[in-house]
């Protein structure tokens, strides 16, 4: 028989586990690997990579729910900035995420990740942002991305040929975005066009709205909505915000 382990050798184990490799932790407790993987199955400290803070990158992907784009999401992701790096545990490699870093990293760029699917808490404790952001991408996720059916179509086609739908009327009744109904009708090669809205002009409050919203996360369906506004009004509004510079040499001579 080994050595009985001591109060302190679990404390040691609990800390390194996860931040350490397994060889590494079994060096300091002077005992075998074999023996400190036994240890860890009978106190439940769950795999090595689900220690501390790291996990990886699938992991992530299932706790966010986009697990079905790892792929995808792995190479976009790298392109910008996401903060993994390989990491061996034991024999085998992997792509490991701190999630205090992730964490940092997401309210920089949330327009990168989809958290409609991600449960709360599935990280642990959340930033405050997230409940917006979750809130915002649930509610987008609400329009369809299924193809175009023919009677998609026969319905985009009826209400452009009564004259008297906007954009934001079609997007609502269709359940697609407004930019999903421009890119069809241009497929279609439909001359008609949705009934264009009176020129509202922006108030500092609207202008004040659409910057935390959009700072939240929401899209711009979504506050358009809110604004009872179009989206592509909203879209707009905040390129011109992000530009001025652009806009006003686009106007230069046009106004008298």
């Amino acid at each position: 028989m080994g050595n009985a382990w001591t109060a302190t050798d679990y404390e040691t184990l609990k800390d390194m586990w996860g931040d350490f490799s397994i060889p590494t932790i079994a060096k300091k407790l002077n005992r075998s690997t074999n023996a400190v993987k036994i240890k860890v199955a009978r106190i439940g400290l769950g795999a090595h990579r689900q220690g501390g803070s790291l996990i990886t990158f699938c992991e992530l992907l299932r706790a966010i729910g986009q697990e079905h784009n790892y792929s995808y999401l792995k190479m976009r992701l790298q392109r910008d900035g996401f903060p993994m790096k390989p990491k061996r545990v034991d024999k085998c490699k992997f792509l490991m995420v701190d999630i205090d870093d992730f964490w940092k990293w997401a309210e920089k760029n949330k327009g990168d990740i989809n958290f409609s699917n991600f449960e709360k808490y599935a990280l642990g404790a959340e930033p405050e942002w997230v409940t917006d952001k979750r809130r915002a991408d649930y509610s987008a996720s609400s329009y369809t991305k299924k193809p175009w059916s023919k009677r998609d179509d026969e319905r985009l086609v009826n209400m452009l040929n009564a004259n008297k739908y906007g954009y934001a009327e079609i997007s609502a009744v269709l359940r697609r975005t407004e930019g999903a109904v421009k890119r069809r009708m241009i497929d279609l090669g439909l001359e008609k066009r949705p009934v264009k809205a009176k020129p509202l002009p922006w108030t500092n409050d609207e202008t004040a709205l659409l910057l935390e919203l959009m700072r939240k996360g929401y899209g711009f369906e979504d506050i358009g909505v809110r604004l009872g506004r179009s989206a592509l009004s909203c879209r707009g509004k905040a390129e011109r915000l992000d530009n001025p510079e652009y806009m006003k040499r686009c106007n230069r001579g046009k106004r008298g």
